[in-house]
């Protein structure tokens, strides 16, 4: 006896305690939220109290004046703040009349009970009597509270039930006291059990009644691993009392007997805990008849947020909308079916074996669904408000198929396509107005999703583009130049023709344009640029072979040479090419009268060394070389340039630590200077 009553002192306090803990980890408010609270404390007190008293006395049973009127007190102050529920800031509350009156209650019981004129009888009166008035008008305040509860009855149904047996559990205890003028000790140890069972109805009801503002939170998981403990014990039990009948109908329990029974009872209970089916069962039974809500919105669109954001770039971004969809659901099964240019096209593996006609169906539903929105429940497709909005379409094919619900997916107010779903394997969720809500914002999810993905395919294919578009770009500019090295040699000819010199030199500029164009085709077929592997170039000697090369058109450009040999790892023909075209552009921006020079020389720290091309030509605006001059593409030559020369030439520089700079003025002229590191060794 005495082991079961510590039991349920201990089950009181843990329910308690919990009951607290979520209440005080809420972020509600109010005066009603501290009387919920002070109670609950008071029962940890009362259970703590209690378990000291039976530890530390002679008889562990006896009752408590103070711990009783101190439970009676609270419990009343409690109903009688359910009652009035008035928005009353926590001062005034506890100055209140309720407050003020029980306080003074159980000032003057505990006064009247611990004073010398009552003997240890008369005291055990005074708390019988006590309880039984207590627990009568606890009574007709939770009758109070019910009559008014109005369309909230519902709500209020735990509360009123369970303090309801408490109380007339009360009853009968103190009226069996009053008879035989002491408490059983039953009664006595049964009390801890049913203040336990009082819990999670008082938690019900703190998340049915709104108007408590109380917000508690009450896991489906936390409920669902309960009832099973709470199945698996009962089934225990039921097992138990059947050893129980058998030994006493006087039946014979042989060794083997006893051994098969015990483990079929295991097996049994590990099958309650393993199964997924019984799981489901439970999920499913608990949110239909314990919650307002079908689902836990907050933890699906949780899950729903971490499927979508945990896909990479190696996953089909439709195949991850569909497991998300489908997961939120509960589903298992189902197809995507996007729109385009009034066709469909299934996006997603065809798990459904969608027939000829099925897809008739659907082309059928579509003009409908882009009018409508409406998110179609094929299994109740035959109630009038389908037969009115859709009453020339029929979907016989798509339930042959196995598909249940076509949710549509909306980008940009226009139909994109179909979600095919099918609970197969699962329950099957009907379709009404809170499923409908739920799918609509999991579509509006799902739809942005699938939008940001798209751009971003489209992104990276106008990249691709852009690229190739570029690299184009460069080989046009290239074979300009090599147009011209051509040019030069034609032009050239018909004066030159017999000279052996220039027929050699023809042939050497030849070769080298044969090796430019291999490697301008080879571009085209690679989609991408080549560049040639740096080596050690000597500047003086480089710079000036590529000033003579530009001296048969004037204004000729003149090159000043450094006086000591300067060497960069650099690319050869890239460096020519990028100087090249900015010695071009000082010519044609020069007339005949001007000047180009060309100079190569070092900074004042002598750690970097300058290429100067400048010009006496027309000049450029500020605006010009501050917005367009360094862009791709950007010429004032019109289709004479392509606008990529000087936009190569700073990218050459800063791809070799270096920059490019310009100062120009319109009508005087321009200066260009390219700035190189020097390399780390002696030159």
């Amino acid at each position: 006896m005495e082991i079961a009553y510590f039991v349920g002192l201990s089950l009181c306090l843990i329910g308690y305690l919990s009951t607290s803990a979520l209440l005080f980890g809420s972020n509600a408010k109010g005066p009603l939220r501290a009387v919920f609270l002070i109670t609950y404390v008071m029962m940890i007190v009362w259970s703590v109290g209690y378990a000291l008293g039976a530890t530390f006395s002679s008889s562990p049973f006896f009752i408590s004046p103070f711990l009783e009127s101190l439970q009676i007190g609270m419990w009343s102050l409690l109903l009688l703040s359910i009652l009035d529920n008035q928005p009353i800031s926590m001062s005034k509350m506890l100055r209140s009349k309720y407050v003020l009156t029980i306080i003074f209650l159980i000032v003057i019981f505990n006064f009247a009970i611990f004073s010398p004129f009552f003997d240890e009888a008369m005291e055990l009166r005074l708390v019988i009597g006590g309880g039984l008035l207590g627990s009568i008008i606890q009574l007709i305040l939770i009758e109070q509270i019910y009559r008014s509860a109005g369309e909230q009855k519902w709500a209020y149904k735990p509360l009123v039930l369970g303090l309801a047996m408490v109380n007339i559990f009360h009853l009968i205890m103190m009226s069996n006291a009053l008879l035989l003028s002491a408490v059983d000790v039953n009664y006595l140890a049964s009390r801890p059990y049913i203040y336990a069972m009082l819990t999670p109805l008082l938690l019900l009801s703190m998340k049915r009644v709104s108007s408590w503002n109380l917000r508690v939170f009450i896991s489906r998981d936390v409920v669902l691993n309960s009832s099973l403990l709470l199945f698996s014990g009962g089934y225990l039990l039921i097992m138990a009392m059947t050893g129980y009948v058998i030994q006493q109908i006087g039946a014979a329990w042989s060794g083997i007997l006893q051994i098969v029974f015990v483990a079929g009872a295991l097996v049994a209970l590990a099958y309650i805990f393993i199964s997924e089916s019984l799981r489901k069962y439970f999920r499913t039974y608990i949110q239909k008849h314990f919650y307002a809500n079908q689902f836990d919105y907050r933890e699906e669109w949780l899950k729903l947020t971490n499927t979508l954001s945990e896909t990479d770039a190696s996953q089909d971004f439709y195949q991850t909308s569909l497991k998300g969809v489908c997961g939120s659901l509960h589903y298992s099964t189902g197809a995507y079916i996007m729109l385009q240019h009034e066709h469909l096209e299934l996006v997603t593996s065809d798990v459904f074996g969608l027939s000829h006609k099925s897809l008739l169906e659907l082309h059928c539903l579509i003009p409908n669904l882009e009018q409508s929105h409406w998110i179609i429940d094929l299994p109740e497709f035959h109630r009038t408000e389908y037969e009115t909005h859709f009453n020339d379409c029929k979907v016989a094919g798509l339930l042959s198929d196995g598909i249940e619900i076509i949710l549509p997916i909306f980008i940009s107010n226009k139909l994109h396509g179909c979600f095919l779903l099918s609970s197969k394997n699962a329950d099957r969720i009907k379709v009404n107005w809170e499923i409908k809500d739920y799918l609509t914002a999991v579509s509006s999810q799902v739809a942005g999703f699938i939008k940001s993905n798209e751009a971003k395919v489209r992104l990276e294919e106008n990249a691709k583009f852009a690229a190739f578009n570029r690299m184009s770009a460069f080989v046009v500019h290239d074979l300009k130049n090599v147009i011209a090295q051509i040019g030069m040699i034609v032009s050239n000819s018909k004066k030159y023709r017999d000279n052996q010199e220039f027929i050699d030199d023809t042939f050497e500029t030849l070769e080298h344009t044969k090796e430019r164009m291999d490697k301008m085709l080879s571009q085209l077929k690679e989609k991408q640029q080549q560049r040639s592997s740096a080596a050690l170039i000597e500047l003086n000697k480089t710079l000036s072979e590529l000033v003579g090369d530009f001296q048969d058109k004037a204004p000729s450009p003149i090159y000043v040479a450094h006086p000591n040999e300067l060497s960069l790892d650099l690319d050869k023909d890239r460096f020519s090419s990028v100087i090249g075209h900015l010695i071009d552009n000082a010519q044609q921006a020069t007339d005949e009268n001007g000047s180009v020079l060309v100079k190569l020389t070092l900074d004042s720290a002598k750690q970097n060394l300058k290429i100067i091309i400048s010009d006496t030509g027309i000049g450029m605006s500020k605006d010009f070389i501050d917005n367009l001059l360094f862009k791709p593409f950007e010429t004032t030559k019109g289709n004479a340039g392509m606008g990529v020369g000087v936009y190569e030439a700073k990218t050459f520089a800063s791809e070799n630590g270096g920059i490019l700079t310009v100062n120009s003025d319109l009508g005087i002229g321009t200066t260009f200077v390219m700035c190189l590191p020097l390399a780390s060794k002696e030159n």
